[in-house]
């Protein structure tokens, strides 16, 4: 009798595993490697998906300029939202269309303008589409970027990720983007994506590739303007984010009459707000260790006095960029991308709560800003 129970129930647990019910074979998906995401005329969107051709992505496949074929094609559709477009570009593919392995997502400039909290709002709800993709803008149309053909990598949307890795500029995925938009006092900032000519100053017609050229800056959910490449540097001084780059100081004639250049290896800023008398007052404390990559000038760097002298050059330039950026984000496009709201909510939440947070849109451009970097070269090479 015991025997018959245990079989009983033997059989009644296996009826209860499913197994794998909803899997879904690879030959039955279309795997698709990047998203973007433009404005028509008729303000409908228009969703374009680079997706990748199996047979095409094999070690000897080679590049789309290279090898035997391309390893990518590109298709769009349009609908009234995002999900509409899906849909609708469902119908021209015979498999499944896949999101799951997208690391990039492109917004063309007249939709930024408009708004991208539904866009924000498709990839917290649909499951496929991952929350650790990079997010960047673009002026034009995302699609005339991510259609460009790769040059290292079998998918241009590989070569987009490595170089938003390289940390070369901002890096900014869905989530980083999403928790901007919702932080009292922060407002969004990513990457400024263009297609740029491989060559330059050429009579040859040169492929283009994708390049970080600046940062697209938001005022809430919108986009409001851009940031060219140097005022970025500025942008990632301010955040804490200036994980690598290089320095060139220009020194007169009589105090060095040349060019050096130096790598930042480490660096660190912290921002520290005051109030006073009903004003608050922002501190910008930098501090960065450089090390001499190449001198171009008649200044010698075995006294030590001139590598002091170095030193408050490149404090600086440093300073001259952030106050570029800063004057950009406060007189033109009055956006606080860099937390100063943040860090006042941080260290005065009562205040915050009670007068500034409903006016800190007025105060930001009238905030008063010091910026003090401070720079020590470590090692100045071995040539003399």
């Amino acid at each position: 009798m015991k025997t018959i129970k245990f079989y009983f129930i033997v059989m009644i647990s296996i009826s209860l595993l499913t197994g794998c019910w909803n899997r879904i074979e690879v030959n039955d998906i279309a795997i698709v490697t990047a998203i973007g995401l433009d404005l028509q005329e008729d303000d409908k969107i228009r969703l374009s998906l680079q997706v990748a051709i199996p047979s095409k992505l094999g070690p000897t496949s080679g590049t789309g300029t290279s090898g035997s074929g391309n390893s990518t094609f590109m298709i769009s559709e349009t609908g009234a939202t995002l999900s509409e477009a899906f849909r609708h570009l469902q119908g021209k593919l015979s498999r499944r269309v896949f999101f799951s392995h997208s690391r990039v997502l492109l917004i063309g400039e007249d939709l930024a303008k408009e708004g991208v909290s539904h866009i924000l709002d498709f990839y917290s709800r649909y499951h496929q589409p991952r929350m650790n993709s990079y997010i960047m803008f673009t002026k034009g149309d995302a699609f005339d970027v991510i259609k460009n053909q790769p040059q290292l990598e079998s998918v241009s949307a590989e070569e987009t990720r490595e170089l938003t890795k390289l940390t070369v500029g901002l890096t900014v995925n869905i989530k980083d983007f999403l928790d901007m938009l919702l932080t009292e006092g922060l407002e969004p900032v990513a990457p400024q994506f263009a297609s740029e000519p491989l060559e330059v100053n050429t009579d040859s017609q040169s492929e283009n590739a994708q390049a970080i050229v600046g940062a697209a800056v938001f005022r809430g959910d919108k986009l409001v303007g851009w940031m060219n490449d140097n005022e970025t540097r500025g942008i990632l001084w301010l955040r804490n984010e200036m994980n690598m780059g290089v320095i060139t100081v220009d020194l007169p004639k009589g105090k060095g009459d040349g060019h050096i250049s130096s790598n930042i290896i480490r660096s660190e800023t912290n921002i520290e707000p005051k109030i006073k008398n009903g004003k608050i007052h922002i501190s910008v404390n930098t501090t960065s260790e450089m090390n001499v990559m190449e001198n171009a000038s008649e200044l010698s760097l075995d006294d030590s006095k001139n590598i002091e002298k170095l030193q408050k050059e490149i404090e600086k330039e440093i300073k001259n960029r952030i106050q570029k950026a800063l004057d950009k984000a406060k007189d033109d496009l009055e956006s606080d991308i860099f937390g100063f709201g943040e860090a006042v909510y941080k260290k005065y939440p009562k205040q915050w709560n009670e007068k500034y947070k409903k006016s800190w849109e007025k105060d930001f451009p009238e905030l008063d800003v010091s910026i003090n970097p401070k720079v020590y070269v470590r090692r100045i090479g071995l040539t003399k």
